[in-house]
């Protein structure tokens, strides 16, 4: 039987995969923001911008950003969307400390917040938000069936999951082309600004191993979720998926 992409990286690391996820972001957290601003070509705001607009918030909504990492789209809900309260949570200390540097310049309405959690195993109320999120994490739980049930637990009835991930483009010439710059161009700008091209190595795997649209859209009917609906971004690079409890 043919391994699965973290059979195949576990075994390479020797770690598990929650343990191989969290020393990655540990180690990239420094060069993390400019990574992403080149790796994307700066279109890593307009898709988070696209997220805060789909997630139907209101001056009442209470959200939780999930995965929330240096906490750009954090910031994003609270001054864009400007909801009563945004918690980011993340897995990686490492990581929420650049997000809380960030979040203390923030003056405005919204209460934000950071706190280290694991997105798998929530230790939060029941029924408390009205919005969760997330950007770029999914890919990277190591239980995606988990996070799903505890997405559930906390969201209250009628709430929304928001997930903004890399996707599979439709049009196989510009998958093909977009397939050889994760291949190539990730781990040479990954390694060049942080000095670890291992782990954009991994990441790079990590996208090209996730489900496509449809696949993950059925995970999130499978596990509860109703009302479940996706919109490609990018000709595909990435799509927002949403799902009501």
């Amino acid at each position: 039987m043919a391994k699965t992409c973290d059979e195949i990286d576990n075994a390479a690391s020797g770690l598990t995969n929650t343990e191989r996820v969290r020393s990655i972001f540990a180690s990239i957290a420094p060069g993390y923001d400019a990574f992403n601003a080149v790796a994307s070509f700066g279109i890593d705001r307009l898709w988070r911008r696209n997220l805060v607009r789909g997630a139907g918030l209101t001056p009442a909504s209470a959200v939780l950003d999930l995965a929330a990492g240096t906490g750009d789209l954090s910031l994003a809900l609270a001054k864009q969307g400007r909801p009563a309260s945004v918690l980011g949570t993340d897995f990686s200390p490492e990581m929420l400390e650049v997000a809380a540097r960030k979040g203390a310049a923030y003056d405005g309405p919204t209460a934000l917040r950071f706190e280290v959690q694991d997105a798998q195993a929530l230790t939060l109320q029941d029924t408390a938000f009205d919005v969760v999120t997330v950007a770029f994490g999914v890919r990277n739980f190591p239980d995606r069936a988990a996070n799903f049930r505890e997405v559930l637990r906390v969201l209250k009835p009628g709430g929304r999951y928001v997930v903004l991930e890399f996707s599979r483009p439709p049009f196989a010439p510009f998958r093909a082309l977009y397939h050889f710059y994760l291949n190539v161009g990730i781990p040479l700008i990954g390694g060049m600004l942080t000095r670890d091209r291992a782990s954009f190595v991994y990441l790079n795997r990590s996208i090209r191993c996730f489900p496509a649209q449809e696949a993950l859209a059925e995970e999130l009917r499978a596990a509860g979720f109703r009302e479940v609906s996706w919109r490609n971004l990018t000709f595909g690079v990435v799509a927002i998926h949403t799902a009501v409890k």
